[in-house]
């Protein structure tokens, strides 16, 4: 059964008001970030109904659901909205706070995230080939996409050993410092 906790859903949307700067109440379901969003279709639930979710009270639901977490953040949602909502900044707020409430999410999702943050935070930008070589192990799809590894390899499209970018080691103090205020602010 679905649970709506109106004082903790209000509480929820000020705090996202607060970090976001975006007012999900305003959303009045035009439906305009779901027709332009290209990855709804992998979704469970589109943009548009996210907002409504989260205007109801659904926060759970919603963190747990593969929309937040498969939203490539491309920020059409957010430019299309006639309400001038950060559609994408709410998305990547719920991303964040779903990890730092240790929210089960698909499992694939989960370690892609985990994967991709700590890879930037190691190298201070994004080390492809490393980084698709470490999802596939721990996601257990050992070759998925082998095909294409030769020939971006000998086109140069990626470099086969990371090479960590000037400031890498600011850009990791900054991943570490962030992660912990995304703990403090979702308990």
């Amino acid at each position: 059964m679905i649970r709506y906790d109106t004082q903790e859903a209000a509480e929820f949307r000020e705090r996202l008001l607060q970090r976001v700067r975006a007012d999900v109440t305003a959303c009045y379901q035009c439906g305009n970030c779901s027709a332009g969003c290209p990855a709804a279709f992998t979704f469970d639930y589109a943009p548009n109904q996210v907002m409504r979710m989260l205007q109801v009270g659904l926060v759970d639901e919603v963190l747990k659901s593969s929309a937040v977490q498969l939203c490539v953040q491309c920020l059409t949602c957010t430019a299309r909205c006639p309400r001038n909502i950060d559609v994408a900044g709410i998305f990547e707020d719920l991303k964040m706070v779903a990890v730092a409430r240790d929210v089960q999410v698909p499992e694939d999702a989960a370690v892609f995230n985990r994967v991709f943050l700590e890879n930037v935070a190691r190298y201070g930008r994004l080390a492809e080939a490393f980084m698709l070589l470490r999802y596939n192990m721990l996601s257990k799809h050992f070759l998925n996409d082998a095909e294409l590894g030769l020939p971006m390899l000998t086109k140069g499209k990626v470099e086969v050993l990371p090479k960590k970018a000037a400031g890498a080691d600011e850009v990791g103090r900054i991943y570490r410092k962030a992660m912990g205020r995304a703990k403090e602010k979702a308990s």
